[in-house]
């Protein structure tokens, strides 16, 4: 009898902690899609006014109005230390995404190893327990996707981010001048690098949220999977202990 009431209490337990553990999961995937929209809007906006601004340096340029041209670079420089910021915060979110993957990947282990010793007992429906099992899998299968995706996704960022502020520190203190035209091209040819890493995060972003949008169908489909292996009839057997 004992021993049938510590069963049930650590089942109840185990079922608290998936479920805490599946609404976290959930709160963070809306959490993460609601701030991926709001960085998609203000980067294409970013985008845009740095290409306006490209576009008169290009003129200048063009002109060889040298202080014109040292002028729009001396904004566009303050436009990229703006971009370089955020692209270190945005790796910084990449790593926690990483890191919140991960976590997933040990609950689902925990509940797969937890399934596999309550099936052992067979004193139920041991059908269930496979079909429980299978869905387990499943979900540990998508995590581990899900979790490449966001290692794939950090090391991008981080690259681009590189990227930005080596181009950056090229820039910072160059003065262009008409003197040696193939330097001012090399140089003019760095911001079009800029505005590249630019476009290339924007894309980041909307394949982002497509994978933050499937992440969310995917918890929601586990909690569902929760909540019917806890309304099995052989768990609601086991309570009545």
């Amino acid at each position: 009898m004992k021993h049938s009431i510590k069963i049930v209490l650590i089942a109840i337990c185990f079922s608290i902690t998936a479920n805490a553990q599946n609404i976290k999961e959930g709160i963070q995937n809306t959490k993460q899609i609601k701030e991926g929209k709001k960085n998609l809007e203000r980067d294409t906006k970013e985008l845009q006014a740095f290409t306006a601004k490209l576009s008169l340096f290009n003129t200048a340029f063009n002109s060889k109005d040298s202080e014109k041209v040292n002028k729009l670079k001396t904004s566009i420089v303050t436009d990229m230390l703006r971009e370089v910021k955020q692209s270190g915060e945005k790796a910084k979110k990449a790593r926690l995404e990483v890191a919140q993957s991960s976590s997933e990947i040990r609950s689902d282990r925990r509940e797969i190893r937890d399934n596999k010793e309550d099936s052992k007992r067979g004193r139920f429906d041991s059908r269930d327990d496979k079909r429980d099992n299978a869905r387990d899998q499943a979900n540990k299968r998508d995590d581990q996707r899900d979790r490449r995706d966001d290692i794939g996704d950090l090391k991008q960022q981080i690259a681009r981010a590189e990227r930005q502020a080596s181009i950056l520190k090229a820039l910072k203190g160059y003065h262009f001048t008409f003197d040696n035209q193939d330097v001012a091209i090399v140089n003019k040819n760095l911001i079009l690098g800029f505005t590249d890493t630019m476009k290339q995060d924007i894309e980041a972003t909307k394949r982002e949220l497509v994978e933050d949008s499937r992440e969310r169908r995917e918890d929601s489909r586990e909690r569902r999977d929760d909540r019917n292996e806890r309304n099995e009839k052989d768990v609601k057997k086991r309570r009545r202990y």
